[in-house]
């Protein structure tokens, strides 16, 4: 199989896995250590186990990613089927995925075309780009036409997410202790969009009511819209997720907008009372 191979981690989720040209991506794996434990991103029983807060927790769980030599070897040996690789990991600010992944293809190229993007999302936003590569090199585009295409969807896709497990977000290295010590106490529920790959703080939804009110308005910011995504822990959020899906689409956005569950990868980034909203615009 020539033409482009696509590179991603498990972090990506994808609403329809038998997608066209799924055939040549491939998934850097990721595992989660918790009490000593190593899982997989898709075992259930981490994700009913995570709890949510890591207050009284002293070892919080912790995202394992492959270092510059495993990713190295993973990309070496694919060289021999593709005219070229790219590479799609979760974003820079996330994790140290995507470092570890520029390093490992500058180890790997001598003239070898490998091209590593920023993704600046994760989860469902991730698997959007994932698709859209695949599908355009399932067709025969170029890696430079891909790598266009993607870039542009890098800038249409936005992430907006409240979180209630804030001690989460500091042992993620998003917070310092003491806010997410003090909003944990107060029960508050803050609401962040990523920019640029990093959370910044948008609104402090006063209730369940105001917080569906918040992403309602800001889902009808857009002008023209591709999909809708909302994504929440199987115990959290549940009843929220639903009532946000049903206003849009009394919104006329019925047929954009989808609801799933976040998988053990989210939850230990952002932890389990966090509810994600995925938008990409269209162009």
């Amino acid at each position: 199989m020539r033409g482009v191979g696509i590179i991603t981690d498990a972090s990506a989720q994808f609403l329809t896995p038998n997608f066209t040209g799924n055939d040549r991506v491939y998934t850097l794996p990721l595992h989660v250590h918790w009490q000593g434990q190593s899982f997989s991103p898709h075992q259930s029983d981490l994700q009913n186990a995570l709890p949510t807060s890591l207050l009284h927790h002293s070892e919080p769980p912790t995202l394992q990613t492959p270092n510059v030599g495993e990713i190295a070897s993973f990309l070496t040996a694919l060289i021999p089927y593709y005219d070229g690789l790219l590479l799609l990991p979760m974003g820079n600010s996330t994790t140290p995925l995507f470092q570890a992944a520029v390093q490992a293809a500058n180890q790997v190229t001598k003239g070898y075309p490998i091209y590593v993007v920023d993704t600046q999302t994760f989860g469902i936003g991730l698997g959007w780009l994932v698709q859209a590569a695949a599908q355009m090199a399932s067709s025969g585009a170029s890696i430079f036409e891909i790598l266009s295409h993607i870039r542009d969807m890098v800038s249409r896709i936005y992430t907006t997410m409240c979180v209630q497990s804030l001690t989460y977000l500091y042992h993620s290295g998003f917070l310092d202790p003491a806010q997410a010590i003090i909003g944990e106490m107060l029960d508050l529920c803050p609401i962040f969009v990523l920019e640029e790959g990093r959370l910044a703080p948008l609104h402090k939804a006063r209730s369940p009511r105001h917080l569906l009110d918040l992403l309602q308005e800001f889902t009808n910011e857009f002008n023209a819209l591709q999909s809708i995504v909302i994504a929440h822990h199987p115990h959290h959020f549940h009843r929220e997720a639903n009532n946000l899906r049903d206003r849009l689409a009394n919104d006329g956005k019925q047929r954009l907008v989808h609801v799933t569950q976040t998988d053990s990868i989210t939850t230990t980034l952002f932890g389990p009372r966090t509810l994600n909203l995925f938008i990409l615009a269209a162009t």
